[in-house]
């Protein structure tokens, strides 16, 4: 994994999918996530690669003070909004979605194979939630 510059001023890095430090999350069909781009990199955003099993779900969250664009690689994913009555939207390889500062959502795997999507955090302090989940 490339490491950004101790320059001072703005940051440009490289990283590797692949190479991100990967957590599990600690409930029952929940998902894999390899923290790509964590807030200690110093970037305004951070990156996860997301991996939900057939089944899987991350329930009702929100994101703190974060904004999020989920970016899938693989599979199809259901987003659920906790607020707007339920109103989901499925979204898969090609198509991007956005989750404003605040919003609670679910997330479910809504296909019948494993579903993998990028998320980018702005600014990157969600990331850090994901420090207490074990470490696979």
């Amino acid at each position: 994994m490339s490491q950004p510059s101790n320059e001072p001023g703005p940051v440009i890095g490289s990283w590797t999918i692949a190479d991100g430090e990967r957590r599990q999350a600690p409930f029952p069909d929940g998902p894999g996530v390899s923290i790509v781009v964590g807030a200690a990199e110093g970037t305004a955003m951070g990156v996860l690669e997301v991996t939900l099993p057939v089944g899987g779900a991350m329930p009702e969250h929100d994101h703190g003070d974060s904004a999020v664009l989920l970016a899938p690689r693989a599979g199809r994913f259901r987003l659920v909004e906790a607020e707007e009555g339920g109103r989901s939207i499925e979204i898969e390889a090609g198509a991007v979605a956005t989750i404003p500062v605040g919003r609670r959502v679910r997330l479910e795997n809504a296909g019948d194979v494993e579903a993998r999507t990028l998320v980018v955090l702005t600014p990157p302090d969600f990331a850090e939630r994901l420090d207490g989940w074990p470490a696979v």
